[in-house]
Formats: C-alpha cells, sequence, structure tokens
C-alpha cells in the first residue's frame, strides 16, 4: 500500500469531503486529524475553516489504496493523494479566500462539481 496508511471514514455519521481533493472523511476525523493532502488548509482543531472547506454534499465514493498503482487514481486525478475513500463528485465551490491560500502554495483548484465547471 506504498508505505501509507489509508484514511478511511470511521463509521458512516456526519461524512465531509474536502472540496479540493474529494477525501472523505467524518467531522470527528477532520478536526482531530486535519487534511492530510493539502497542509495549507490545515483543519485540526479548526471547526470553522472544517466547514468552509469541506461539505457533506458528494456523491459516490471510491476506494483508491495503491496511488502509484491504481486506474482510479489516475482516472480522478488523485495518484498525488493519500490512500483513502475519495468523492467522485463534490458539490459546492471553495471560497475564493482558500482559493488564493492554494495559489499561494502552488496549489491548483479545480472545482470537483460539475455545475461550477466551464
Amino acid at each position: 500500500m506504498d508505505g501509507q496508511i489509508a484514511v478511511v471514514p470511521l463509521g458512516d455519521r456526519k461524512l465531509r469531503a474536502c472540496m479540493v481533493t474529494g477525501l472523505v472523511k467524518t467531522e470527528e476525523q477532520w478536526l482531530r486529524e486535519g487534511n492530510q493532502n493539502i497542509n495549507c488548509l490545515d483543519t485540526t482543531d479548526d471547526r470553522e475553516l472544517m466547514q468552509e472547506v469541506t461539505t457533506p454534499n458528494f456523491e459516490g465514493m471510491v476506494a483508491m489504496m495503491s496511488p502509484n498503482e491504481s486506474w482510479i487514481a489516475r482516472w480522478q486525478g488523485i495518484k498525488t493523494y493519500v490512500p483513502g475513500c475519495y468523492a467522485l463528485r463534490v458539490r459546492g465551490e471553495l471560497p475564493s479566500q482558500h482559493v488564493v491560500t492554494l495559489q499561494d502554495h502552488g496549489i491548483p483548484y479545480r472545482s470537483l462539481d460539475d455545475d461550477f465547471r466551464g
């Protein structure tokens, strides 16, 4: 498993998906563990930030356990992310101040919501 421990939701209540990567975890996991894929949007102990950069409105889920070997990871564009469960579609748009934070860290933002894609 590429030497990384998979990040999987601990239960099926209060699930939220990252609006940048689609990683799915429970609210408590976001607050306790932060964001393993996007360090500049660290949600550890920050409920307000967690609610701004994640959403409970997502569709579908895939498990990606071996990023370097997974066709799912290539198809979804997530092969550089930690192993875990990812939403197929995330509803909503990341607030502009967080898009700027991503840009300041050299991270391009692409909405995971087809309704916002151009």
